[in-house]
């Protein structure tokens, strides 16, 4: 495997050769591996940075994921109180359409009358003062 030229490999290559010129063949082979193993070391470390920086965009993902459905629970309930209300409301509109329902209503909150009709309020009495 021949090395690209500017790389790392390719500098220990051409050191290595330079020495092994000068009789020192064990060097080489030390230089070598000391590149190989600097670059599976480099290449651990890359894949090391990479899984943390993924496992980092997860957790991020999944605590907004955790925020959101606590949001869409709140408003699930607030959606079952209102439609609670809507149907409150829906039957009060049937009710205020029904005269049998109005006419007391009429009476009690307007004081209205018909004709020859006699309206008497009476007023809750005031309880005693309790002797001593």
């Amino acid at each position: 495997m021949t090395a690209r030229r500017g790389s790392l490999r390719y500098k220990v290559v051409r050191l290595t050769r330079a020495r092994a010129a000068s009789g020192s063949l064990s060097r080489m082979r030390v230089a070598r591996i000391a590149a190989t193993v600097a670059g599976r070391g480099l290449l651990v470390l890359v894949a090391l940075f990479v899984s943390v920086m993924i496992a980092a965009q997860v957790y991020r993902v999944a605590v907004r994921n955790i925020a959101l459905r606590g949001q869409i629970a709140q408003v699930e309930d607030q959606n079952q109180r209102l439609g609670a209300e809507n149907q409150k409301l829906a039957l009060r509109v049937v009710h205020l359409q029904d005269p049998e329902y109005l006419v007391p209503l009429i009476h009690e909150q307007l004081g209205l009358t018909k004709p020859n009709e006699v309206f008497i309020e009476v007023a809750p009495s005031t309880p005693a003062p309790q002797a001593q």
